[in-house]
């Protein structure tokens, strides 16, 4: 089988990489040629060779722990970011808790490129981050870069609206623990706890770190719960030429699904149109009866109090970082990523068919369908290795890298429980006492549907980065082949099969100039293309192509002590774009279809000026224009079931507003400080056709934060949403015919009116 051989080919390769990383830590080299480097240089190689560097022509923003604290109060990442240019966040329970998502640009977080120490954090199928996996990243990070726009070369799908750089489980030199706690509304609670050895051992030359923590949230929305563990521990050994660091961390989530959303009628408190949906949708007893007894925002769709998802995610990493002599240095990461987890569903009826299994005979009566419970499987697993080598001269940086990975998902499902099963046993003997006290569920390991998919990826790139005088160049050129084939049965029992292969090219040039009283001027040039998802394959009639950007980046900047100013215009022009058609799969996710031409062009702005030493205030707000050039729209007369195509040209593209900015202002004197931040965000179209009726609303919301620091003890209160009003920064539509009568159901994703979270932070060095 070619996947099989696949894997085995880059698991043996994967297999001789530890030994050849034992040879670099025991080989003895002369002192001489190495004890003018510190320890310390060879840590931050670790990610420089993958990360730009901090004069690299694009826009980018370097954030410490320091600053991705100013916001952590146990929300997830899109909360930490919220402030940056051209970004928003939403989140499915509401508050920041669970399932949540982030934007740049208008592009979803599929487009978003994430790594974590060089390793792409991405889904390799679905190109998706799933924050959740991965509860308290923000609080494990020792730095993060983020880039927007197309960016420099890095490692997994491209970045087609930005890219994040996480740097996890670096350990300190000096010995501390750390304990963090956070309680709130919604029972929103956070407990952490973190170390540091340290250096150790004989010579000093051992260091361990870890943490562990468990979040839990009641949500904001109805049946909206989450209940999250992680843990991180690494160690690291150090010499004064190689450092090797072994890390793993984990993520554990049990979340109840809100992922249906809330029809616009309800949130809007509008009794004609609840009333009108229940009709539409025929709803009857406890369905309508949860509509209309629910609050206008809070209301979810499902009612099963087991309607959860629950999945575990497991990283292992080493990573070596070698010195071969001044100028050249080697990184070499190995990792694999494990998961495996389900989403569970009860269904009123299911018909037999649905789930591949034959009618059931009660008496005389034949029944075609039943009442039951159903879990949708993810197993998965993905291994890879990552090497680079840097040259670091006195006006030259060289970097050569490559990758390697090979992934292998199942998707299948089961039936913990049916009320009328025809399986009985799992050996088929016994049909079950149907109608008695204790219906069969029996049917836990048969799999109603089944599919396989394996992904192979190998890209390599090299980048230069030139100073000469005032001048700043920069060339990168990146090529990535791709290898994705997949088939099986899908959940509707249709079988599916793709294989695609794609060579992509994705090269980038940019300088600046850097003049004089801090003013510098900027240009690049970036080419980026992406191959399709799974979702995209499978919900589809007709393959989708690959996508394709150019983006034109332009910036203007003004440093000086106090004060700090950036205009960027960026030109983002798409070729073969896959834009939301507003519509969602049976997961919850956007559909979506190619569009030949498209674009998103923008100007950004941004300010910090510290007019004294307590005050810091601070701006940025970007203005855009997101347009598809032809987009075609196809609805089903439900009369007739008669196909209606209708083309829309120069429309809006879905969920990517025109208008957003942040503005706040902080002050800080003697342990004690004081934060607001005003976040804006215009209106967004659900859909490709420009509708005002299919739209959401422009919001603002307040955020406001405490903190009072004395020695080793910090306290915080934040007020998140202090206007108190529930807005809804995410939503999907769809519609349909009816005797030529079109009909739109639009739904929202609201977040909650005000939030109180007190925090709680004490670290102490070892021995105190």
């Amino acid at each position: 089988m070619r996947n099989a051989s696949s894997i085995f080919l880059l698991a043996g390769l994967m297999l001789s990489l530890p030994a050849a990383q034992a040879q670099w830590i025991t080989k003895k080299t002369s002192p001489e040629v190495y004890d003018t480097v510190r320890t310390a240089t060879l840590n931050e190689i670790t990610l420089t060779a993958s990360r730009p560097g901090a004069r690299v022509p694009m826009p980018q923003l370097r954030l410490k722990p320091a600053d991705l604290a100013k916001q952590n109060v146990g929300r997830d990442i899109p909360f930490l970011l919220q402030g940056m240019p051209s970004f928003t966040a939403a989140s499915d329970a509401g508050n920041g808790f669970g399932y949540t998502y982030l934007r740049f640009r208008g592009m979803d977080q599929t487009r978003i490129n994430v790594t974590v120490n060089n390793v792409a954090l991405n889904d390799p199928e679905s190109h998706g981050v799933f924050w959740v996996n991965t509860p308290d990243l923000g609080l494990n990070a020792n730095s993060l870069v983020v880039q927007r726009g197309v960016g420099t070369s890095t490692l997994g799908s491209g970045a087609f609206g930005a890219s994040l750089s996480f740097e996890v489980g670096v350990p300190d030199d000096t010995a501390s623990h750390q304990v963090t706690a956070n309680y709130g509304s919604f029972q929103s609670a956070r407990i952490s706890y973190g170390f540091h050895s340290g250096l150790v051992g004989p010579k000093k030359r051992w260091s361990t770190t870890g943490r562990l923590t468990a979040m839990r949230s009641d949500g904001f929305v109805d049946r909206s719960g989450s209940a999250l563990q992680s843990y991180l521990f690494g160690a690291q050994y150090r010499q004064a030429n190689a450092t090797w660091r072994l890390l793993t961390f984990s993520g554990s989530e049990r979340t109840q699904q809100a992922w249906w959303g809330i029809p616009e009628s309800r949130f809007r408190g509008d009794a004609t149109g609840v009333a009108d949906y229940i009709v539409r949708n025929g709803l009857t007893g406890g369905d309508s009866l949860n509509l209309l007894q629910s609050g206008n925002a809070t209301y979810n769709y499902y009612r099963y109090a087991n309607e959860i998802d629950q999945y575990t995610q497991r990283h292992y990493q080493s990573m070596l970082t070698a010195m071969l002599s001044k100028r050249w240095f080697l990184t070499q990461t190995v990792y694999a990523v494990t998961g495996r987890g389900y989403f569970e569903q009860y269904k009123d009826y299911m018909t037999y068919a649905s789930l591949g299994l034959p009618n059931v005979t009660l008496g005389s009566v034949e029944l075609t369908g039943t009442e039951g419970v159903r879990r949708r499987w993810l197993d998965n697993l993905s291994f890879g290795q990552a090497t680079m080598l840097q040259y670091r001269g006195e006006g030259l940086n060289l970097t050569l890298g490559g990758t390697m990975l090979a992934y292998e998902g199942d998707h299948f499902g089961t039936l913990p429980w049916l009320r009328n099963n025809p399986l009985g046993g799992l050996d088929g003997t016994s049909n079950g006492d149907f109608d008695g006290p204790n219906p069969t569920n029996s049917a836990s390991d048969h799999q109603f549907y089944h599919g396989n998919s394996f992904k192979g990826e190998f890209s390599g790139f090299a980048r230069g980065e030139y100073h000469l005088r005032r001048l700043d160049f920069m060339a990168d050129m990146q090529v990535r082949s791709i290898e994705y084939l997949g088939s099986g049965t899908d959940l509707d029992q249709r079988a599916y099969a793709f294989d695609a292969n794609s060579l992509f090219f994705n090269p980038k040039a940019g300088v600046a100039y850097r003049g004089p009283q801090g003013w510098t001027g900027r240009g690049s040039v970036a080419i980026a293309n992406r191959e399709p998802i799974r979702s995209d394959f499978i919900d589809n009639a007709v393959a989708p192509r690959p996508e394709r950007v150019t983006d034109l980046e332009f910036g203007i900047e003004k440093r000086s002590s106090r004060f700090w100013a950036e205009a960027n215009l960026y030109l983002m022009e798409y070729q073969d774009q896959l834009v939301p058609t507003g519509a969602l799969n049976d997961v919850g996710a956007l559909i979506r279809t190619n569009v030949v031409r498209s674009h998103r062009r923008g100007l950004e702005l941004a300010t910090i000026w510290t007019p004294t030493k307590s005050w810091l205030l601070g701006a940025n707000a970007t203005l855009s224009r997101n347009r598809i050039a032809e987009f075609e729209e196809v609805l089903y007369d439900y009369l007739d079931f008669r196909e209606v195509r209708t083309t829309y040209t120069n429309t809006p593209t879905a969920l990517s507003p025109e208008a957003m900015g942040n503005a706040w202002a902080e002050w800080q004197r003697k342990g004690l400080s004081a934060r607001a931040t005003l976040h804006a965000v215009g209106r967004q179209f659900l859909d490709n056709t420009g509708a005002l009726e299919r739209s959401l609303d422009p919001y603002r919301t307040l955020d406001a934060t405490l903190r009072w620091t004395q020695g080793s003890v910090a306290w915080r209160l934040d007020a998140i949403n202090i206007m108190g009003r529930p807005y809804a920064p995410n939503g999907y539509s769809w519609g349909y015919l009816n005797n030529g009568v079109r009909t739109d159901e639009n739904f929202v994703y609201p977040m909650a009116g005000m939030q109180l979270m007190l925090g709680l932070n004490v670290k102490l060095a070892a021995g105190n």
